[in-house]
């Protein structure tokens, strides 16, 4: 195969029929206003070894987020101390270099560090959140001005498992864990903002109906206990297989905005297991769910902001978590292995200037 360039994948299109290509009426029409945020989340072992990931970070980054180096496993792997080594390293250099900074997270199911899985009685699990919540929001109280509070509480089929994502916070607190979590955020940094993040919020069924419908209860709950809650994340890990729910979303972007939430991308990218093996028309079925799925977030109005869950497919949970079954590399996000920007990055650059 010849070069692949951007140009020839868009070129391609034409050729390859409507199946494979976007509608015109998914790419906005640009305007002369203030772009999205754009945000990429910071692996921690490619930006210590790989000088080209920090420059891409540098190049495209309005907001960068640690990937892990929040996450309990990392901070809190020994009970008697927090080691905030790698998050730091992150963090100062985004100051160093202007960008924006997002927490992710203060509260997760998954990758707990033994001892806290331990955890059997509500009245310790509760003074151990609190007591990591208050240490690391006040640690970064000015510097990280976004929050994922609390991330992937919802079961991942509500109408089978019930509301709540099963471990050790639902297991000793119940739905209490949600009231815990933002009240000690809000308390600690009554400026930051405080999002809720979660998955699979996007396509069509009643599994997702149900996850948006328990989101909103979510919300208001919280609001009803006067516990600030601001924004809603998308996780947005696309599969091309499904088909965005335009009018679901659009409704559900409407309630949120009632409540006065406001809507974030967090963790975008493509799960091009199932797309050809074609590099052609792999990067237009990936730009195209990315159009799909941006035009359903910007229906209602401008975003808060659009993060990717890296930068580059040489780095990305997708080539260990959904590889091929032909053995070709996958290709989820915007850059490809040798940074070079895809169709992919073109679409998300024509959704942040529409805003």
């Amino acid at each position: 195969m010849g070069r692949l360039t951007r140009r020839s994948v868009l070129g391609g299109i034409a050729g390859l029929g409507s199946a494979a290509a976007w509608p015109n009426s998914v790419l906005p029409a640009t305007a002369a206003r203030k772009k999205t945020p754009y945000g990429i989340a910071v692996e921690l072992g490619p930006f210590r070894k790989d000088p080209l990931y920090r420059a891409a970070l540098i190049k495209y980054a309005d907001i960068l987020v640690p990937m892990n180096a929040l996450k309990w496993g990392q901070l809190r792997y020994d009970k008697a101390r927090f080691d905030f080594s790698g998050a730091d390293e992150i963090i100062e250099f985004a100051k160093r270099h202007g960008k924006t900074i997002r927490g992710h997270n203060l509260l997760w199911y998954n990758y707990n560090p033994k001892w806290v899985d331990a955890i059997t009685t509500a009245r310790d699990a509760e003074k151990v959140l609190v007591e990591h919540i208050e240490r690391v929001v006040d640690r970064y109280r000015g510097t990280i001005s976004s929050w994922d509070v609390v991330n992937e509480v919802l079961a991942h089929n509500p109408l089978e498992q019930g509301r709540w994502r099963k471990g050790v916070w639902f297991s000793n607190l119940g739905a209490r864990q949600m009231e815990i979590a933002f009240a000690a955020a809000a308390r600690t940094d009554p400026a930051a903002q405080l999002v809720i993040n979660d998955y699979d919020l996007e396509n069509i069924g009643p599994r997702f109906d149900a996850r948006r419908e328990a989101i909103l209860q979510i919300i208001r709950n919280l609001q009803d206990q006067n516990i600030p809650v601001h924004g809603v994340g998308f996780q947005a890990h696309l599969y091309p297989e499904r088909e965005i729910d335009q009018p679901g979303m659009a409704a559900f972007l409407q309630k949120l905005q009632q409540l006065g939430i406001k809507i974030l991308v967090t963790e975008l990218d493509v799960i091009d297991w199932k797309l050809s093996r074609n590099l052609i028309k792999r990067d237009i079925g990936t730009a195209s769910i990315t159009a799909e799925f941006l035009r359903a977030i910007y229906s209602q109005g401008p975003i808060d902001s659009i993060s990717t869950w890296g930068i580059t497919d040489r780095y990305s949970w997708i080539s260990d978590v959904f590889k091929r079954k032909d053995g070709a590399p996958n290709r989820p996000l915007p850059l490809d292995r040798n940074y070079q920007p895809k169709p992919m990055f073109d679409i998300i650059e024509k959704y942040r200037e529409s805003n």
